[in-house]
């Protein structure tokens, strides 16, 4: 006579393997259980208070389901990680852990709890901060059509147009940085008159400010 294999008994439960899988010396809900008993309630992260982005690895990123799974990654060691659901103050995440007996996974919310402050873009722009100045003189259709593109770029490259100011002979743009400012001039096959002002002294380097001069016939 053969006999079947002898059933395991959770020692947490006392669930058998004959009902439920097992996972190690446990079944699964008790695995399950002593897994998210390890993981974090909260976490705190960065959030800038004017829009919205997320603090992740030192830069901030836009504010997305994506980039609070990159800020609280790292209360989670090297445990896989992926935010099912982001409702602001909290967020439904599914966590794995590997090990010789397999992958175990579970689900669970966790509170997110954002310490707000600026991010550099939004300091920055409190601040007024600019780089380089671009002169603009000239065909006023082709003045407009400028700061409109240079603005564009600015955006979709993390920089911004400080200020725009307007006189009788055209407009001066205040550009947050520099290497932007030239990148976008280059990039439109302008060839500017330049000059460069002493901003003053950093970490024993001397900080320039740029200005393009630029006229439209």
């Amino acid at each position: 006579m053969r006999l079947g294999k002898m059933p395991r008994f959770c020692p947490t439960c006392g669930n058998s393997s004959d009902k439920e899988k097992f996972y190690g010396n446990f079944c699964m809900s008790c695995a399950r259980g002593m897994l998210k008993e390890r993981l974090p309630k909260a976490a705190e992260i960065r959030a800038c208070k004017r829009c919205g982005s997320i603090k992740v690895a030192g830069r901030y990123m836009p504010d997305s389901a994506r980039s609070i799974e990159g800020a609280i990654k790292p209360f989670f060691g090297r445990m896989g990680l992926k935010v099912l659901r982001y409702k602001g103050g909290s967020a439904d995440i599914e966590v794995s852990e590997a090990s010789e007996h397999g992958n175990l996974s579970v689900e669970y919310e966790i509170e997110i709890d954002q310490k707000r402050s600026l991010c550099d873009t939004c300091y920055k722009k409190a601040c007024s901060y600019y780089e380089a100045v671009i002169q603009l003189r000239g065909n006023n259709y082709k003045i407009a059509r400028f700061i409109e593109r240079v603005t564009r770029f600015l955006d979709i490259n993390n920089g911004f147009v400080t200020k725009v100011e307007r006189n009788d002979n055209g407009s001066d743009v205040y550009v947050s940085s520099k290497k932007l400012a030239s990148a976008f001039i280059s990039r439109m096959r302008i060839h500017p008159t330049a000059s460069y002002t002493l901003a003053g002294v950093k970490n024993g380097k001397r900080i320039y400010k740029n200005t393009y001069a630029i006229r439209y016939e």
